[in-house]
């Protein structure tokens, strides 16, 4: 199994080192491939406390390839999570993108409207602005940003319920759209265990697009979005019995910003 969700102190939110992540992981069994995801430097909406600084990505990179060499026996590998905002940030982002030896980038909403939908401390805007039209403005962003040619996997695609707001219009359309945009964008989406420590308590996403991804034949990974390192592979054992009713059955690996493999589930 792989968890390629894993955030560290670079990312300013989340505790401990990469060698104390990557130690952690050496040590449970079910665990055959780590990958690091940390915020990539925000190139457009900047807040220090969200990602890490142009400043520490060598230092993040760096590490990494020192838990690479201190841990032969677990494969690990260098990805980064990175915001999407627009069609006019796109091109700045594929350039800096272009700079580094990732092996997979997340693509993520967390921004609509200029706040951040996932910050506890935003949740008075929710009344603000209503559900409705919170859930549209995200997933029209997500498909967008599936559609943008950024990114090999999408992270957490519904993260937009992360605080159980559940809409009255049905997004089903908009949801479908996006999904058969994956597909034909050729991006794999994360099955993220961490919405069951949240207060929805469901994993990312949600049964019915769960059941998109499996008839459109979507490749998944799994991410635990781990801030702290004991939080690598939580709610493994729980997320693949529910992704296995689905039918799905591999993991699929990434290196060098390809897909290169599969784990059984």
């Amino acid at each position: 199994m792989l968890d390629y969700h894993i955030h560290t102190k670079f990312c300013n939110h989340a505790v401990g080192e990469v060698l104390e992540y990557a130690a952690y992981a050496s040590g449970q069994a079910f665990l055959q491939e780590i990958g690091f995801s940390d915020h990539l430097p925000m190139l457009k909406w900047g807040r220090p406390e969200y990602a890490m600084t142009f400043e520490h990505l060598p230092d993040y990179i760096r590490d990494v390839r020192q838990a690479q060499r201190q841990f032969p026996g677990l494969h690990i590998k260098l990805g980064i999570e990175a915001d999407y905002y627009s069609p006019a940030e796109e091109e700045s982002t594929r350039e800096f993108l272009r700079q580094y030896p990732f092996d997979y980038v997340y693509g993520s909403v967390h921004v609509v409207e200029d706040w951040a939908i996932d910050d506890p401390s935003n949740l008075k805007h929710w009344d603000e602005q209503g559900i409705d039209a919170i859930y549209e403005g995200y997933f029209q962003r997500l498909q967008q940003a599936v559609r943008s040619d950024l990114f090999d996997i999408i992270a957490h695609a519904d993260l937009v319920k992360k605080f159980g707001h559940r809409p009255t219009k049905d997004f089903s359309f908009l949801i479908e759209e996006t999904i058969r945009s994956c597909k034909e964008s050729d991006v794999a989406v994360e099955i993220n265990s961490s919405g069951l420590r949240r207060p929805v308590k469901e994993i990312y996403p949600s049964p019915h697009i769960l059941q998109l991804l499996k008839q459109y034949d979507i490749p998944i990974v799994f991410g635990s979005d781990a801030h702290h390192p004991h939080e690598i592979g939580k709610h493994f054992t729980d997320t693949r019995d529910i992704v296995k009713e689905f039918g799905f059955t591999e993991l699929t690996v990434f290196e060098g910003r390809k897909r290169v493999g599969t784990y059984p589930l």
